[in-house]
């Protein structure tokens, strides 16, 4: 995005805000859990708070007016003493509840309105012991049913009242307490809701990143397919003009200069059988075609270096084997040579493949390997031809393309690249201590049959 954010910091950017989300909401779900365990909690709570101190007012109310009920049926000083002792207790208790009720949020109002009832109450019984302890019985039951069972009746009936109304609250409250949850989960699936919808739009920004990147991905591998097919097309045609000027430059070497060197040869020795007898004249002709020699072998070294005729003229297999031949007389290392079944007239660059293999294999056998035996075997069949070379040299350790680890392996990767432009394939295996082998297949035309010869070997 040319003078704005990229794509990528937008994708993070994307991915933070639903991580945000995520988490804010993971928050509220919590927030929320929390805070309608605690308000569930408070309320019930309030709840039975109120109960057991209406229950406590409700029971002393039921106590007291037994107490009075059981003095009227045994009125003597000692009955006396036990009710003045009960109505004190039953009233503390009463006053303890309400204390409590005063503190209790929201019920100030009906604390106060049931202490002044309570108060009425109890200023009527508590002077019972000592006011009735010597009426008439017939007083004491009118002073029963005419004031104490009423105001016990209307105040019980109060409280009565009271429970009611807390259960009225407590519907309210838990009303109300529904209509918190349902708005907590709306606010969370709104979180929710926006956390997917972000979600979406990222997942789709990245998709579309992907196959933006996917795209481009597959059009540079095609560019790189194309450009490596180029570099392999030009690979191959620089082979091929590097054989063609091997080919020419031996030509000329063995054809032109050789042949004049071997006239030379020719002017020497006539120049010896006329130079008469002079000793001197003979000694320096003889250094010069002696040098003439030298000069002609050297020729045919470097021919040979270069393209051996062999390989044009006579095939394959003879080639290999003069090859073979002069690597023995350089070495001390025991050569192994078989081949089974090579037409005399494969393709030239089948041929150039399986030369050149074979002398990078020797050159470094003969360099690095330190081997003491070293075989070459060519095979064709039908479909291919396939060549080995083995030696029992000290190997080396193969990375993961199956190459040296070090960066002396350009000749292994030069035969690899042959192969692959022959339209062959090549194996390499070798360990350290373990020597190495190298084989090469190569596909031939379908109308190639295989040679007359069955099975050649030779060992030097």
């Amino acid at each position: 995005m040319p003078g704005g954010l990229s794509k990528r910091a937008v994708l993070r950017t994307g991915y933070g805000a639903v991580i945000a989300v995520l988490v804010l909401s993971a928050a509220e779900a919590y927030r929320i859990q929390e805070g309608i365990s605690q308000q569930q909690l408070q309320i019930y709570r309030r709840y039975v708070d109120e109960e057991e101190t209406l229950g406590v007012l409700r029971r002393n109310l039921w106590l007291a007016g037994n107490d009075v009920r059981d003095f009227f049926i045994s009125t003597t000083p000692a009955q006396a003493a036990t009710l003045s002792s009960q109505l004190q207790s039953l009233k503390a208790e009463d006053r303890q509840a309400l204390d409590h009720m005063l503190r209790a949020p929201g019920q100030r109002a009906t604390a106060e309105k049931l202490r002044r009832s309570l108060d009425d109450f109890w200023a009527v019984v508590e002077p019972v012991p000592a006011a009735m302890l010597h009426v008439a019985s017939r007083q004491q039951f009118a002073f029963l049913q005419d004031v104490v069972v009423p105001r016990r009746g209307e105040l019980y009936n109060a409280l009565v009242a009271l429970s009611g109304a807390d259960q009225q609250k407590l519907q309210e409250s838990e009303a109300e307490f529904a209509d918190t949850r349902h708005g907590a989960a709306e606010r969370l699936f709104l979180m929710i809701a926006l956390g997917v919808l972000l979600s979406f739009a990222v997942a789709r920004l990245s998709v579309r990143h992907a196959e933006n990147l996917e795209r481009a991905a597959e059009s540079h591998y095609a560019e790189v397919e194309r450009t490596k097919l180029e570099l392999q097309r030009l690979s191959a045609r620089l082979l091929e003009v590097e054989e063609q000027g091997r080919k020419r430059l031996s030509r000329e070497l063995h054809d032109e200069i050789g042949q004049t060197l071997a006239l030379l040869q020719i002017e020497i020795s006539h120049a010896q059988a006329a130079a008469g007898p002079s000793p001197l004249v003979h000694e320096r002709l003889q250094r010069a075609r002696e040098l003439a020699e030298r000069t002609v072998q050297t020729i045919r070294n470097i021919s040979v270096l270069l393209r051996p005729a062999l390989l044009d003229d006579l095939g394959l297999v003879p080639a290999l084997q003069f090859q073979l031949e002069d690597f023995l007389r350089r070495n001390s290392i025991v050569c192994e040579f078989a081949e089974e079944g090579v037409d005399d007239h494969l393709p030239d660059g089948v041929k150039t493949c399986v030369y050149r293999v074979v002398q990078e294999a020797l050159h470094n056998c003969e360099k690095h390997a330190g081997a003491g035996k070293v075989r070459v075997s060519v095979r064709q069949f039908p479909e291919c031809l396939v060549l080995e070379v083995e030696d029992n040299g000290r190997g080396f350790q193969l990375n993961e393309q199956r190459m040296p680890s070090r960066s002396a392996g350009l000749g292994l990767l030069g035969i690899r690249e042959r192969a692959a432009i022959a339209g062959g394939s090549l194996v390499i295996d070798s360990a350290p201590g373990q020597g190495t082998r190298i084989a090469l297949r190569i596909p031939l035309p379908p109308a190639l049959p295989a040679g007359p010869r069955m099975h050649n070997e030779v060992s030097a």
